[in-house]
């Protein structure tokens, strides 16, 4: 699973109430930096408009969680039905839902409305034959993601820079002190530092 995550115009709002919406994909967005700690190698990633498909969400179990946290559940659509609504447009997949009565329903409410929460994520995977690269013009990878095959979640969260320099880096700090033991993880730590 690949957590991609949003805020802007994608942020989730309070609508009405208790009912919250946003977006949880935006597409033909391009992400800032984003490390593949397998490939070991950078690229910026956009979801193409078409990559969520109707047919996907209707055999889906989507939840929408505080957090990307499977034990703070919000909302829920199975196949289509539930207290979650999904819709897709030209802009990307929206969401919306009315808060449960419940702690995390009351948490997210207060949040939003205090400005705290102000993205949105989502949880998904695709395998490789879905997706193609490119390089842009100032030699930069681009991933470009043309089918989802599944997306587990949908979530207001805290901290839309999982886009961020600063997230980014402190993952690739801890991604390269795990996986090498060697002084070269340093160089290349200052290098991506450079691209980010």
């Amino acid at each position: 699973m690949e957590i991609r995550s949003y805020d802007g115009q994608a942020a989730p709002k309070l609508v009405e109430e208790r009912t919250i919406e946003g977006y949880a994909v935006v597409f033909n967005h391009e992400s800032r930096v984003l490390f593949d700690p397998i490939k070991k190698r950078t690229f910026v990633e956009v979801i193409k408009n078409g990559a969520i498909t109707e047919d996907l969400l209707k055999r889906s179990d989507v939840k929408a969680l505080n957090e990307h946290n499977k034990e703070r559940l919000l909302a829920r659509s199975i196949n289509g039905i539930g207290s979650l609504s999904l819709t897709i447009d030209d802009y990307g997949l929206k969401y919306r839902f009315e808060a449960p009565n419940t702690t995390e329903g009351n948490y997210a409410v207060e949040m939003i409305k205090r400005g705290d929460v102000f993205g949105s994520s989502f949880a998904y995977w695709t395998p490789e034959k879905n997706v193609t690269y490119t390089k842009k013009s100032d030699g930069t990878l681009l991933r470009t993601v043309n089918v989802i095959e599944k997306i587990r979640d949908v979530s207001p969260v805290s901290d839309p820079a999982y886009f961020g320099t600063d997230v980014e880096v402190r993952s690739l700090d801890l991604f390269f002190e795990e996986e090498r033991h060697d002084e070269s993880y340093k160089e290349d730590v200052i290098n991506l530092r450079k691209l980010i």
